[in-house]
């Protein structure tokens, strides 16, 4: 089975330490980096095809703003939203976006 390339931008990797480091200063660090190990894994499911093809186009315009096409993936435990496109062979990875600030 064919398999996507991900390509993550550097607004990811900003969103991940700003939530690695709020979560270090109301927790631990230990638990901060565990739940970014998290967030990475269900980012590299994005590279299985079964999966991102399946999501929809996000109709939230926080998403859109990031890319007009769009797609989201709601983590596990609901709290986050993994912004995506499709570029040919590619997933782009956009942003993270907390489940609370969608509109």
């Amino acid at each position: 089975m064919k398999r996507y390339r991900l390509v993550v931008t550097d607004n990811v990797w900003n969103n991940l330490a700003e939530i690695t480091q709020y979560i270090t200063s109301v927790a631990s660090e230990n638990l901060a980096m565990k739940y970014t190990d998290q967030l990475l894994d269900e980012i590299r499911e994005l590279s299985n095809p079964l999966l991102a093809d399946a999501m929809q186009f996000s109709q939230w315009q926080t998403a859109k703003q990031l890319h007009p096409q769009a797609k989201r993936l709601i983590t596990k435990n609901r709290k986050w939203n993994i912004i995506f496109h499709i570029d040919g062979q590619f997933v782009v990875i956009d942003g993270i976006i907390a489940t609370s600030n969608l509109h």
